[in-house]
């Protein structure tokens, strides 16, 4: 059987003396109980005692409160200089909102659409060809040209490392001392053209006849497969201007453009010679 019992009250206060110094401390006696009414007036007069519980709390400041921290970021927000956003969509600036792709599954019948072939020829590098649409006079009939109408194209050829450019040489009677020649070409159908003054070859005369070459290459966008240059040949003398014109048809030259794969072939050999890490067996007899 168990009783309650009350814990003893010493050392649960200590006395401090009005009138002391902070050098003498606190004082560590405990202070005595007694019934006598005389004693308790005549210490009532001498001096004050004070309680203060060893275990009082100490004193510590105050944090800032969540709704102080909501007035100091509108302060600080409201502060700074307004900026005003301006949202711009891709269509007011000329592009698409959509952007659509189509994707086939590998191996199927739709893989060999000519729009995808057509994707994977300009991957690829392409391939320049000059074709001239147009028969170069043989010597004879150049010959009998050149004494007809003063001048004719007597020869046309590519350039090499220019795959766009090619050269022509153009054989003139020489009536004049004083001659010039310009080849007029156009690449959108005579919409526009130029005159391209041809240069003189030298040690070219035969006694009767001068040469001259010229230079015509394809510029973009005329730099795609079909692309065509047109030119016609003015030959300036001091007795009038004459033209060589293929016979009205006009000289046609076309660029032809290929595209080739220059990948690493790939080795469809699948079969690997397999070797083994462990030594033949050896039989003893």
């Amino acid at each position: 059987m168990s009783f309650l019992t009350i814990p003893s009250e010493d050392g649960l206060f200590t006395t401090v003396k009005a009138g002391k110094s902070a050098e003498d401390g606190y004082s560590s006696t405990t202070c005595p109980v007694d019934d006598n009414d005389d004693d308790d007036d005549e210490d009532d007069g001498s001096e004050e005692v004070n309680f203060i519980p060893r275990c009082s709390p100490i004193p510590r400041k105050r944090g800032q409160s969540i709704s102080d921290e909501a007035a100091e970021y509108m302060r600080i927000h409201l502060s700074l200089p307004a900026t005003r956003r301006r949202v711009s969509f891709a269509d007011t600036t000329g592009g698409d909102l959509v952007d659509v792709r189509e994707f086939v599954a590998f191996g199927s019948d739709e893989e060999e659409d000519p729009r995808y072939e057509a994707e994977d020829a300009h991957s690829k590098e392409p391939t320049y060809h000059i074709n001239t649409e147009f028969h170069v006079a043989t010597r004879s009939a150049l010959a009998e040209a050149v004494q007809t109408n003063k001048v004719e194209v007597e020869m046309l050829s590519p350039i090499e490392n220019e795959p766009l450019a090619f050269s022509g040489l153009v054989r003139v009677l020489n009536i004049s001392y004083h001659k010039a020649v310009y080849i007029r070409s156009t690449m959108d159908n005579w919409a526009t053209y130029f005159d391209h003054p041809a240069e003189y070859v030298q040690e070219s005369s035969d006694g009767e006849t001068d040469a001259f070459c010229f230079k015509l290459s394809f510029a973009p966008p005329y730099d795609t497969h079909g692309s065509r240059i047109e030119f016609v040949v003015r030959y300036e003398t001091s007795d009038g201007d004459f033209w060589a014109n293929n016979s009205h048809m006009n000289y046609v030259v076309t660029l032809l453009v290929s595209y080739e794969d220059h990948s690493t072939p790939v080795n469809t050999d699948t079969r690997q010679e397999i070797r083994g890490i462990l030594k033949a067996p050896t039989f003893y007899r």
